[in-house]
């Protein structure tokens, strides 16, 4: 007995080390794609104080609408994570992820020692620690959006823990317990009735009326729990899109796809350039077809015998769980490369027992199976360290995807927004015209494409960028980037109903609401700048510039009147004059001089707001008659 936990406790220190070391270079990784808006401008984030809230507004999972999914889980783990330094450190929320991650290897020991029986505990650690580091895992690791898929396997595994190691007591009905919880991460609960008929069917060997009674429990549970969760969405929430009929027809090349990483993960990418193919007998529709065929044949062959079962089950549940993503329900891509996480749960065990069942024919063999397992194992935590180091920051991440999806027109704006965010405009404008070539209609493109124009100091190509850009998809972003820009070109009056309109679009999104509220303490308008600020903190109550312009109608932040004098002049510097106003508006609360009066006013004027600036000329001539630039200024703005 001492023999048996001490070679437990060895397998599970050596499995545990392979993944840590496989991600130790994980940590620092910059957020991607739905981390956006999920977490970095997620404000509900930001305080446990209203935690409750998770679980009855599907906003407060994103700050975009569309997005505005319900995950409660999701949401509170990322408040706990930024809560441990009051920051978006990525290093607290990757710790959490690596976490979650063992714990599902943990799971998965037990789901694998049920599977293969307990006299095969070592390769129940093996499939472990070998689906823990497969390299096809990284894009959910590093994916930190995707932990939903982490949290929703540890219910749905507890659930089968359960199901599957007291059959005495399914009738109780205990094993759903843990599937909804897991379901407050993630829809797809559904498989579960599925998973639970086949292992009764070909595991317990009985009939299929049996098995079909225990299944029924779980597809009752489970159509409840899917009709509760989409009750819950926020009712801007946006599925997917696309025809039905060629989504369908390309998920058999996808299921071949998917096979073929869950072999070879090599060539993994972020955002794939694969689209829905354009009729069923296209040469990867009868491919995937005929890999279907193939699956479906060795699944029934295989479960026709006990010693067999194990990878008919495996190859099961493969299928099973990539049914959610593969119906007529189409989503945004038809295929995405994180979502072989759910699926490798049973791929890896099938082809671990494989292996096994081979050692057993040729016996001379065992030792060379189990070196080529460990090489194996080696190598796709090799893989997932070095696959670790292209999520590192966008720009490698999306380097990467031109690199491999060539025809991405999404992949090449953003890698065209690296470039834009390191200030490599034309860089940037390079790119954005390629990926412009690629996808003609895209509205989100339109936007950075006016960004990038205006950066460059081209004004009317901007404009005409953000026009269609309006044309395209009218949405939150579309609204506040026009705004600023038309703020920023000094038509602050014509940039106010757009950030009233994407505030409407976007009642969880601080950005429109900021710039209204800087835009009124700019111009004095304390009462307007208290009201946007209190919208803020109704959002974000941690909001630190909100609450000082809540408290004095001004950011007083800056502190003494020189310092909030200097951080204007070098917003100034840099053409930033709505900051600029606000710390030269600031100044003059704290020491009103003629110099900070007639500053402020020339960054007002710079925002299109002449009467506000007229007003600061003129309490700059009023504190020093003698300020000759400030008179000037005042008779320059009051003309005609």
């Amino acid at each position: 007995m001492a023999d048996s936990a001490s070679a437990r406790l060895l397998s599970a220190a050596c499995a545990a080390l392979l993944v840590v070391c496989a991600y130790a270079n994980f940590f620092h990784n910059d957020f991607h794609f739905d981390d956006s808006h999920v977490i970095v401008e997620n404000a509900a984030i930001h305080s446990l104080n209203q935690w409750t809230r998770f679980f009855t507004d599907p906003h407060t999972f994103s700050s975009q609408p569309s997005n505005a999914t319900w995950r409660p889980l999701v949401t509170l783990s990322f408040a706990l994570d930024y809560a441990v330094h009051q920051s978006l450190d990525p290093v607290a929320f990757h710790t959490t992820q690596l976490l979650l991650l063992l714990a599902t290897g943990a799971l998965l020991v037990v789901v694998y020692r049920l599977l293969f029986g307990a006299e095969h505990e070592h390769l129940a650690f093996a499939a472990a620690a070998i689906f823990c580091v497969h390299t096809a895992n990284s894009e959910t690791m590093n994916f930190l959006s995707s932990r939903s898929e982490l949290i929703s396997a540890i219910g749905l595994l507890s659930a089968f823990i359960i199901f599957a190691r007291w059959p005495e007591q399914r009738r109780r009905g205990w094993y759903l317990i843990p599937l909804a919880i897991g379901a407050l991460a993630k829809a797809p609960v559904v498989i579960f009735a599925g998973l639970a008929f086949v292992w009764v069917l070909w595991m317990e060997r009985r009939s299929r009326l049996d098995a079909t009674k225990a299944a029924l429990p779980s597809a009752i549970a489970g159509v409840l729990m899917l009709v509760l969760l989409n009750a819950m969405n926020a009712p801007e929430w946006i599925a997917g899109g696309g025809s039905r009929l060629a989504y369908l027809r390309t998920q058999p090349y996808v299921w071949l796809h998917y096979a073929r990483l869950a072999i070879i993960p090599a060539g993994l990418s972020a955002d794939t350039d694969l689209e829905p193919l354009p009729h069923w007998y296209d040469t990867n529709a009868v491919a995937g077809f005929l890999f279907i065929a193939l699956l479906c044949v060795a699944i029934a062959k295989l479960s026709s015998k006990r010693d067999t079962a194990p990878i008919a089950f495996g190859l099961a549940w493969f299928a099973i769980t990539l049914l959610p993503t593969s119906s007529i329900f189409p989503l945004a891509e038809v295929a995405n490369e994180h979502r072989l996480f759910f699926p490798l749960i049973g791929f890896v065990p099938a082809a671990v027992w494989s292996f096994e069942l081979a050692a057993r024919r040729w016996p001379k063999s065992r030792v060379a199976a189990w070196a080529l397992l460990a090489i194996a194992a080696v190598a796709l935590a090799y893989g997932t360290h070095a696959r670790n180091r292209v999520w590192a920051t966008e720009e490698t991440l999306w380097r990467d995807v031109t690199r491999k999806s060539p025809g991405n027109g999404r992949g090449w704006m953003n890698y065209g927004l690296t470039q834009m965010e390191a200030a490599r405009y034309d860089n940037a404008k390079a790119a954005f015209d390629h990926a412009a070539e690629l996808t003609p209609n895209y509205g989100t493109l339109e936007i950075n494409r006016g960004i990038v124009a205006a950066a460059l100091r081209d004004p009317r190509s901007a404009e005409s960028h953000f026009h269609r850009a309006l044309e395209l998809t009218s949405d939150r972003n579309a609204h506040f980037y026009y705004a600023r820009f038309l703020a920023r070109s000094g038509r602050t009056a014509e940039a106010m109903p757009h950030l009233d309109e994407s505030a409407r679009l976007a009642p969880s999104w601080t950005p429109p609401r900021r710039l209204t509220m800087e835009l009124a303490a700019a111009r004095g308008d304390a009462a307007g700048a208290r009201h946007a600020a209190a919208s803020i903190l109704s959002i974000d109550s941690t909001d630190g510039e909100a609450a000082a312009i809540v408290r004095n109608g001004a950011d007083l932040r800056c502190g003494t009147y020189r310092r909030c004098f200097d951080e204007g002049w070098d917003a100034a510097t840099k053409n930033d004059h709505v900051d600029a106003a606000m710390h030269y508006r600031a100044a003059t609360q704290l020491r009103p001089t003629a110099v900070a009066w007639n500053n402020l006013g020339w960054s007002l004027q710079s925002l299109g707001l002449r009467s506000e600036a007229a007003d600061a000329y003129r309490a700059a001539v009023e504190t020093d008659p003698a300020f000759a630039r400030a008179a000037n200024n005042l008779q320059a703005v009051s003309g005609p």
